[in-house]
């Protein structure tokens, strides 16, 4: 244990400040804004959970990659790898008896203890929402447009949201009456995309090779229609078809939100989370190199809870948003990057006035006392470092100067209190 460990985070774990902090709470902020346009109700469940609420089928991270911790009773607790069995916990306790729909939206760290050197974060922010008591296929369509209309809030335009139906896939196991073995190696190899083995393990079961060239992902240079079509002639149960059908519909949904055009189809995807039952999604966009959002269908989790209610839901990476504004220079602005209020060491109550003058008209205010040891030209470099753009600067005279170009402008304290900036 050396001094390294008492200012470093642990390995996967880091600090946000500045910026970075200011771009999240944007995200945040505009993926609320839809949440709400959408009457979703916020829930907020706790950091640490007991250890049974996400093991097994209901967790999304194996026991070895949980952050384990004891209770005074010597309870094994985790810290959350994933909120949505958080939120099917609470619904079983809190909505058992509820007849209608249940619309609840969600904002919280969660932690996973991935090898070292894996790339990715230990602990991410997520921020979703939760459909529930609704197995309709227009609750599918809400879902995705949801999360299309959430990253068009956010200012982006080239993205796609790929969507699957695990139902297809066990159609088809169902279908060819694999066994275990057989369907788990099956499913790895679509997961982690080897083809060649997905090839290898269909033909050895004697699935056919539309199907295999579905499977495998090789279909997915087909448009919308023509993919469903496909999917459709290379099957021959009820479950497969089901799944197309259902799909189907959700496509129609789709058209009539306006959002078709950002969704393609891709029945290779399946997910690695164990609860997912119907469709699922994943959400793409350039300058990151994981999904910015998933989701799906988890008709089967609440119930593992004692309660039956089908649902369906998705929930953004906003750690991954970041990556993805930020190189793709979407640098979000909320229109005001406040002001910064200088003044020497005599006149104090000026500035004081002044910062309040302005705080009154909702504008930000950094108010510094000019030092004797920096020099203007610092003060602006720190203006720009925090986005700011403006600085009034209180001395004999009054001065505004803007910190792009250094051009000064003379006010009096009157245009600074009445607001002629």
């Amino acid at each position: 244990m050396g001094l390294d460990n008492r200012i470093h985070t642990p390995e996967g774990l880091r600090d946000i400040y500045g910026k970075e902090l200011k771009l999240k709470s944007f995200i945040e902020d505009r993926l609320l804004d839809v949440l709400k346009l959408y009457h979703y109700d916020m829930i907020e469940t706790p950091l640490i959970e007991y250890f049974n609420v996400f093991n097994g089928e209901k967790g999304t991270a194996s026991s070895n990659q949980m952050y384990k911790l004891f209770d005074r009773e010597n309870n094994t607790l985790v810290i959350r790898p994933d909120i949505t069995p958080s939120i099917a916990r609470s619904v079983a306790k809190y909505f058992a008896n509820e007849k209608l729909h249940i619309r609840l939206s969600y904002k919280g760290q969660t932690f996973m203890n991935r090898p070292r050197l894996h790339g990715n974060l230990n602990g991410v922010t997520q921020l979703g929402a939760e459909l529930i008591g609704d197995d309709e296929s227009a609750a599918d369509g809400e879902i995705l447009s949801m999360a299309v209309e959430s990253m068009l809030k956010l200012g982006l335009s080239e993205f796609q949201v790929s969507v699957g139906q695990v139902d297809f896939f066990r159609g088809i196991v169902e279908e060819y009456k694999l066994d275990d073995a057989s369907k788990e190696a099956l499913r790895d190899a679509i997961v982690n995309n080897k083809i060649f083995v997905v090839k290898d393990l269909s033909k050895k079961a004697g699935i056919p090779n539309d199907a295999v060239e579905i499977l495998s992902g090789m279909a997915s240079s087909f448009d919308n229609d023509e993919m469903l079509a496909k999917a459709k002639g290379c099957v021959n149960n009820d479950t497969s078809l089901a799944a197309i059908e259902r799909l189907e519909k959700v496509y129609q949904i789709l058209k009539l939100y306006g959002y078709e055009k950002y969704v393609s189809f891709d029945l290779s995807l399946l997910s690695d989370y164990d609860y997912y039952s119907g469709i699922v999604f994943k959400g793409y966009t350039y300058g990151s190199g994981s999904p910015v959002v998933g989701g799906g269908r988890y008709n089967g989790l609440i119930s593992k809870f004692g309660v039956d209610m089908p649902s369906v839901g998705y929930a953004f990476v906003v750690d991954e948003l970041m990556f993805a504004l930020s190189n793709q220079n979407l640098l979000l602005s909320d229109g005001e990057d406040g002001i910064m209020v200088l003044y020497d060491n005599d006149d104090l109550n000026d500035a004081i006035s002044a910062a309040k003058a302005i705080r009154e008209k909702d504008m930000s205010v950094l108010l510094m006392r000019k030092s004797s040891r920096s020099t203007i030209d610092e003060y602006i470099a720190h203006a720009l470092t925090h986005e700011i753009s403006k600085i009034v600067y209180i001395s004999e005279d009054i001065k505004l100067i803007n910190a792009e170009d250094k051009s000064e402008k003379a006010l009096s304290l009157d245009d600074v209190l009445g607001g002629a900036l």
